[in-house]
């Protein structure tokens, strides 16, 4: 009975261990530096479940000026995956796709890709028409508030925003039926790795529907390192249940 009592304590403290090196925005930032410190180019993701067990990988590619319908846009392109580790029982792979107005930084048009084995590919294509309030997702047309953003987007403009100004935040999302609200705060911190001090926020958010259903909740903590453009190190969501944790291992 003691044998076993160790054996779970140990197992416990094991977990516990992965659980910390993955949420340390410290050992994060650390393994990132560079000579010539953090580079920020193309961020690749390690996702883990519940912190712990590696289950996909994320890419979130820089974005590029591109012209769309005679706009001038910025192109934001993200992939995700799951591990190779698993393909001989499940494999699935998401590529998103989205076109920002320069100007006033709110999407126009937005395209989602996701395959999983064993099933057609599923394509999802949203325009947004901003000024008029509406978004088209094949004949249907739906309501959106002012500044309705989809993911890529919300995190571009996340990226963009001067927190040492900007403490709190509220933004509209919706690439689906229903609108959604992400209203959160940031708070800054600093931190020491390699004997230099460091710059970091700590976003906190919730997302809910405009409507407040009290079931469709979700909560978001986004760990920034302030640079040229606020680099995300550490993403946390809390979704039905289920904690997904993303943490940046490099920046090419």
């Amino acid at each position: 009975m003691k044998k076993f009592f160790f054996v779970i304590l140990f197992i416990m403290l094991v977990l516990s261990f992965i659980a910390w090196r993955n949420n340390s925005p410290k050992l994060i930032i650390s393994a990132l530096l560079t000579d010539k410190g953090m580079r920020d180019g193309m961020l690749v993701y390690k996702i883990n479940f519940f912190s712990i067990i590696p289950v996909g990988k994320a890419l979130i590619r820089q974005e590029s000026l591109e012209e769309y319908k005679g706009k001038k846009v910025y192109h934001l392109s993200a992939e995700a995956m799951s591990l190779k580790a698993f393909s001989k029982v499940f494999s699935a792979v998401a590529n998103l796709d989205s076109y920002v107005d320069v100007k006033k930084k709110s999407p126009l048009f937005f395209r989602q890709a996701i395959f999983i084995s064993g099933k057609e590919q599923a394509v999802k294509e949203i325009t947004y028409d901003q000024d008029a309030g509406v978004m088209f997702m094949r004949e249907e047309r739906r309501h959106i508030p002012p500044f309705t953003q989809d993911p890529l987007s919300l995190i571009f403009n996340l990226r963009q925003m001067d927190f040492e100004k900007e403490r709190g935040f509220e933004m509209n999302l919706n690439t689906n039926q229903k609108n959604y609200t992400i209203k959160g705060s940031v708070t800054p911190k600093e931190i020491w790795v390699n004997k230099k001090e460091y710059r970091i926020y700590v976003l906190n958010a919730q997302i809910f529907r405009k409507e407040k259903n009290p079931y469709h909740k979700s909560k978001v903590t986004v760990v920034f390192l302030k640079d040229k453009k606020n680099i995300p190190v550490l993403i946390r969501v809390f979704a039905s249940g289920a904690a997904i944790n993303a943490k940046l291992i490099e920046a090419r």
